[in-house]
């Protein structure tokens, strides 16, 4: 069946949607979430399939003809629910959403080795507990790339090998070292608010949600990240809602405790700056705080 599968880039939900995807039939094209119209004018003949990534109101209505099923679990996607085509839902992955599009259609069939990944990955992208194997998936899958992943599980689970299984042991140290060094120097914003936020400035990619999971455990309330390529990633306890957060300062969205988005040319980098707009603009904005 040929067709298409935009899906997120650089992410495990996105790249098990895509090996999803290849099992079908389909082509996938890895875009970030705001880039969408940049993954539409690259697909040829087919019908265009969307997993993991989403459009806004006002894209959506020109692209929609173009494109079969959105499936999306992201909190900016719900002005999009109940719209033809789209299936909405936050208590699921990416990646799971487009499985059972795909076993419903027919393209995949259903095996238990497909239902482990899929658990896996949707325990570790929801941050559910019980999520280490989608954590170990995750650090290999950083560390080989796409091309690694969709041969080790283009069709669902399978053990790790002893190879595998030496580099995660390597790669779990990496973690700590990234962990201690990004947790010492993330910033707190020393202004009036009624929570504490901080923000941390990266100079290499890593894993953002243990380095924020360690302050959130220390009491914050947000943690906020400038990544290398000025993407930016936000995390929260609850108190924050970073997918608005995200949506009104920064180009993005995603999940009320997860979101992301992306600095635009000219604007500021600086950690400190960047702290002193989201504190303004959460004084100013009940909508994204709860109580």
């Amino acid at each position: 069946m040929p067709g298409w599968l935009i899906t997120h880039d650089q992410c495990l939900d996105g790249a098990t949607a895509a090996v999803i995807a290849e099992a079908a039939g389909l082509t996938p094209i890895f875009v970030e979430p705001d880039r969408v119209g940049a993954g539409l004018s690259q697909v040829g003949e087919g019908p265009v399939y969307l997993a993991d990534v989403s459009l806004p109101v006002a894209e959506w209505r020109t692209a929609q003809s173009r494109i079969a099923r959105l499936l999306d679990h992201h909190q900016s996607a719900l002005p999009l629910a109940g719209e033809a085509r789209t299936t909405i839902d936050l208590a699921r992955s990416g990646a799971h959403l487009f499985y059972d599009f795909a076993v419903q259609q027919g393209w995949v069939y259903p095996t238990p080795a497909w239902d482990r990944l899929c658990y896996a990955v949707e325990r570790y992208d929801l941050w559910l507990p019980g999520h280490d194997l989608g954590q170990d998936l995750n650090r290999l899958f950083r560390h080989l790339g796409y091309e690694w992943y969709r041969q080790r599980f283009g069709r669902g689970y399978a053990p790790f090998t002893s190879e595998e299984g030496d580099l995660l042991a390597h790669l779990v140290r990496q973690d700590a070292l990234f962990v201690a060094t990004y947790t010492a120097r993330a910033s707190r914003y020393q202004g009036d608010l009624a929570f504490p936020i901080y923000g941390v400035s990266l100079d290499q990619e890593g894993p953002i949600n243990l380095v924020a999971h360690s302050l959130l455990a220390q009491g914050a309330a947000l943690v906020f990240f400038v990544k290398p390529d000025l993407t930016v990633s936000g995390r929260s306890d609850g108190r924050v809602d970073v997918a608005r957060l995200m949506e009104a300062l920064f180009h993005g969205g995603g999940h009320a405790r997860a979101a992301g988005g992306r600095l635009h040319a000219g604007e500021a980098s600086d950690i400190g700056v960047l702290l002193e707009r989201i504190a303004a603009f959460l004084a100013e904005s009940a909508s994204a705080v709860t109580p």
